[in-house]
């Protein structure tokens, strides 16, 4: 049975779920008393960027486990309260709630573990949340529609603005987008609105061509510095 979470992951039961966490502490015992080898490794986003170190299991009992992280893992960890794990000992990936972290000692105490598959990793394309206010305009026939750019990556940008636009999904639209490089016109399908209260997420399919990819993976280069120097500065 699988349950959906937003476009993420997914929730995989393979047998139930009380048999699964069992299953998954099991691997995780054996692989802290050294009776399989230590491949794990930990999977968290922040503001779009993968943040993923390996980890060493320092403590089991009660079902929480202790994990020795990476200092950037810590901060990505206390922000989204869940992690990743990965291993080839697992017989899916597997997340699991955030119940603590020791910023100081770089432990974190992890609990509610499940197995689910991580829709992240299957994007064709990266993406990155925008920091600043980027404008970014989209029009169809009949309507046009301001707000800021949300994120972005070479296929896709969401756009936050005023609720109540009556444009169809699949419609053919333009988008303007007002980088610091250049302004940007291209073409794109108008997929689906997310509610994001009080505004709302355009999500549009781009069709960019070569020197407008260029200059989109050359901002999102940049806004991706941004963030990963942000996170350094967070953990201290």
């Amino acid at each position: 049975m699988k349950n959906y979470h937003a476009d993420q992951y997914q929730l995989l039961t393979v047998k139930d779920p009380q048999k699964d966490e069992a299953a998954i502490i099991e691997v995780l015992t054996a692989v802290m008393a050294e009776e399989l080898s230590n491949d794990l490794v930990l999977l968290n986003y922040y503001k779009e960027i993968p943040v993923s170190f390996g980890a060493t299991i320092e403590r089991i009992e009660g079902g929480v486990v202790d994990i020795m992280v990476h200092k950037l893992q810590a901060v990505s960890m206390l922000m989204q309260k869940m992690t990743f794990i990965k291993s080839k000992h697992l017989s899916h990936c597997v997340i699991a709630k955030v119940l603590k972290v020791k910023r100081s000692e770089s432990v974190a105490l992890l609990t509610q573990f499940s197995y689910v598959n991580i829709q992240s990793e299957q994007r064709m394309y990266v993406r990155v949340s925008v920091v600043g206010k980027i404008e970014a305009v989209f029009t169809s026939d009949k309507e046009e529609v301001r707000g800021t750019i949300s994120d972005i990556s070479y296929g896709g940008v969401a756009i936050l603005a005023p609720q109540g636009s009556a444009i169809k999904e699949n419609a053919n639209v333009t988008v303007t987008l007002y980088l610091p490089a250049a302004k940007l016109d291209i073409p794109g399908t108008f997929l689906r609105s997310d509610e994001q209260h009080p505004l709302q997420k355009y999500i549009i399919k781009l069709d960019a061509d070569p020197r407008s990819e260029k200059i989109i993976s050359h901002f999102i280069f940049q806004e991706q510095i941004g963030i990963l120097r942000e996170l350094k500065d967070m953990s201290g």
